[in-house]
């Protein structure tokens, strides 16, 4: 009778990444079920608020002046996630795009190429480099984005997002992420090149270029991603008070998204030797 082959040791698919100088990722049950989930029901509250405000007008942003931005929902984002954004940069004259990820949970590769076609068309119609403003999943593309083309992006504007794991492990988030991670790579929806998976994966950990700014707005309060999990050596951090739905639809989420982008009033031409 033949022996039974050991198992191999199931690699974990999203370890958290602790770095010397900030707090650790959340461990043990905290993790998997600590984050204050019914935060998450203050969002239409949120939005009411901020459509009454000056905001909402296009009034206490940093005017555009036509400057290139590029809008990336979160995973299972719904698809009015980023309209609120939208309207208020396209008011203070940004030139806006929203990345064509839908709602964000198909393979990280087709996410990524969708807003590389989205900062083609913002380079062509300015001739600039693309400030990035990433929610959640969205803001972890943005990252690996300007990591292997910083000559494309001159500032990634991460919300909510966790940037020290793949997939938090609040189970909310890491059940449904994980089976459906699993699903793509099994090639039952389509083709999926797991190389080309494992690229992205490859990339979101890698050192930031410094010719990129880096900005974390996040929010204790997220009833969704743990606060520890958005903060990244090489980013500077703006805390705000919101759910993480509200991040890209309150008034305080917004207002932390207007600080970041006025750390930069000049254009930022794409050279030729870009």
């Amino acid at each position: 009778m033949s022996k039974a082959q050991p198992k191999k040791p199931r690699r974990d698919n999203s370890p958290i990444i602790d770095h010397p100088g900030l707090p650790a990722g959340p461990k043990g049950i905290a993790a998997w079920v600590g984050r204050p989930v019914w935060n998450e029901l203050r969002k239409p509250t949120e939005l009411r608020k901020l459509r009454a405000s000056a905001l909402w007008r296009g009034e206490d942003v940093p005017q555009g002046r036509g400057r290139p931005v590029l809008i990336v929902p979160g995973f299972l984002a719904n698809p009015t996630s980023a309209v609120a954004l939208e309207h208020i940069l396209n008011n203070a004259g940004w030139t806006v795009r929203v990345a064509a990820v839908g709602r964000n949970a198909g393979p990280a590769i087709s996410s990524v190429d969708a807003c590389l076609q989205a900062i083609d068309s913002l380079i062509e119609a300015t001739g600039e480099q693309v400030a990035i403003i990433g929610h959640s999943r969205g803001g972890q593309f943005g990252r690996v984005i300007a990591v292997e083309h910083p000559e494309l992006v001159r500032q990634v504007i991460a919300v909510g997002c966790p940037m020290r794991t793949k997939y938090p492990k609040y189970l909310v988030v890491k059940v449904p992420a994980e089976v459906l991670d699993r699903i793509w790579r099994s090639g039952v929806l389509g083709r999926v090149d797991p190389e080309e998976e494992e690229w992205v994966d490859a990339r979101r950990y890698l050192p930031f270029p410094d010719s990129v700014e880096l900005v974390s707005v996040y929010s204790r309060s997220d009833g969704v991603i743990d606060w520890r999990l958005c903060l990244d050596p090489a980013a500077i951090n703006i805390e705000v008070t919101s759910s993480h739905q509200g991040l890209f639809n309150s008034v305080d989420g917004v207002r932390g998204i207007a600080q970041a982008l006025a750390r930069h009033d000049g254009h930022f031409p794409i050279t030729e030797a870009d």
